[in-house]
């Protein structure tokens, strides 16, 4: 169908512009998620691509990224269904409620609100989730209030626009790159911050009026983020052991961090070591080719829906079912179907575009795709329609779950989980505090929300 790795990435940024101009559309409205799903997806399959340029069609790299292209083909027709077919513009209603302007009172009542998400955030996700990491379902539901940090983040970039206030604007801005440096001081991880700036960069990309500055900085974010990540994976190891082996103070792991950028090198695909880092962990392709090629020869069967049996199971509460057996992380699923051995206790993502095929082939990806992109696009609309309409309890609902979604590399057990688990918890949040979000401060429509 596709000929060449380079033709598969001129229809990826296509599809990329594509999204950019959806997401940009005033009329309609857009929180931007759609092109967040696009950018994180991108991200563990596009560097692979451009590490393996010159790879021929039967290389693994190559028969990946072809189903992951169909995948974003179908998920563009998805969110295009969501955003312009039988569905009304929800930013004229939008546009309607931003005529109506907003008070100092309502805008002050949301920057506070802002901090308290933020600060719910960080208290949850760093000091909550290691203490009650041994309690059955715990993480389900601190995973989402940790993501009340990316809620508070947008809500305050949101606030700073409509008070025109460009300090805090830049301000806030300037603090983003402080999210990846936390999560890998803390946890050990990288990926968690990284993920978190993206949702929040493309929030603020869908409300600008002024773009080009964007346009200008990707190609330079993108090669100075990747040089970075090349740097990271020599010393990952090493600040791993410093955060979970033998603990150490906060400052040695500063320290250390500090020294990788004393001794910084420039992305170079030449470099064995930078090819070897990207090939082996941002090369989603390389597990999704010899699955496709595995089940194409008839080594191993289709799962045909089995997969979903095991997210639904997923679902039910080990706090109600205690000897669940033990799902986390889809099983051994990429073992199953790609024949990939990985060290025990390693934790394997399936990522969406391996787990539709293994299901149902192409029309497997054809069909998740589109139907997840319609889910993001729909729930993008109603998320940016209700902050425009004051209508924080449900921005809250809409949003959150719409972030537990921006999972590209996790497997549909962990999305589904997730996003049940911010529903609930953006529900809670909601009835616990409906009597202060019913005053005028918080309620910025309220009047044009209760008709």
């Amino acid at each position: 169908m596709f000929e060449g790795m380079p033709t598969l990435l001129l229809i990826w940024l296509a599809v990329g512009i594509s999204l950019v101009c959806l997401v940009s559309q005033k009329r309609r409205g857009s929180a931007g998620l759609p092109l967040a799903y696009f950018l994180g997806l991108s991200l563990i399959h596009v560097p692979g691509a451009l590490a393996y340029l010159d790879a021929d069609e039967s290389d693994y790299t190559t028969i990946g990224f072809k189903q992951t292209i169909i995948g974003m083909i179908a998920f563009l027709a998805g969110v295009m269904i969501a955003k312009c077919v039988f569905v009304a513009s929800p930013g004229q209603q939008a546009s309607a409620g931003r005529r109506q302007g907003f008070t100092s009172q309502s805008l002050a009542a949301l920057d506070r609100l802002a901090l308290l998400y933020i600060g719910v955030g960080v208290v949850v996700f760093f000091v909550l989730s290691r203490l009650f990491v041994s309690i059955p379902s715990a993480t389900a539901i601190t995973a989402p209030l940790g993501s009340l940090i990316m809620v508070g983040a947008c809500l305050r970039f949101w606030v700073a626009r409509e008070s025109r206030n460009w300090l805090k604007f830049w301000s806030t801005m300037a603090l983003l790159p402080v999210l990846p440096l936390t999560t890998l001081v803390l946890g050990g991880f990288l990926g968690h911050g990284t993920s978190w700036i993206m949702a929040i960069v493309t929030f603020v990309f869908a409300q600008s009026k002024r773009r080009v500055g964007f346009f200008l900085l990707a190609p330079v974010v993108c090669f100075v983020g990747l040089s970075i990540f090349v740097n990271y994976m020599k010393a990952r190891n090493e600040i791993r052991q410093m955060v979970w082996d033998r603990p150490v103070p906060i400052g040695d792991r500063l320290q250390r961090i500090a020294d990788v950028f004393q001794n910084f090198e420039w992305l170079d695909l030449s470099n064995g070591q930078h090819h070897e880092a990207i090939g082996g962990r941002l090369n989603q392709n390389s597990l999704v080719g010899p699955a496709v090629a595995r089940l194409e020869l008839g080594v191993v069967q289709y799962a045909y829906g089995a997969t979903i049996g095991t997210m639904i199971m997923g679902l039910i509460p080990r706090a109600v079912w205690p000897d669940k057996p033990e799902i986390g992380g889809g099983g051994t699923v990429v073992s199953d179907f790609t024949g990939i051995k990985f060290e025990e206790g390693t934790s394997v993502g399936a990522g969406q575009v391996l787990e539709f095929y293994v299901n149902f082939g192409t029309w497997g990806v054809i069909g998740g795709f589109m139907l997840f992109g319609w889910l993001l696009g729909r729930m993008d609309s109603l998320a940016i329609e209700c902050l425009y309409r004051g209508d924080q309890r449900r921005f809250l609902f809409w949003f959150l779950i719409s972030l537990a979604m921006l999972q590209p590399g996790g497997n549909l057990i962990e999305v589904s989980t997730t996003a049940v688990a911010s529903a609930l918890v953006a529900y809670g949040i909601g009835y616990s505090m409906r009597r202060s979000w019913s005053t005028p401060e918080i309620s910025i429509l309220p009047r044009l929300t209760n008709r």
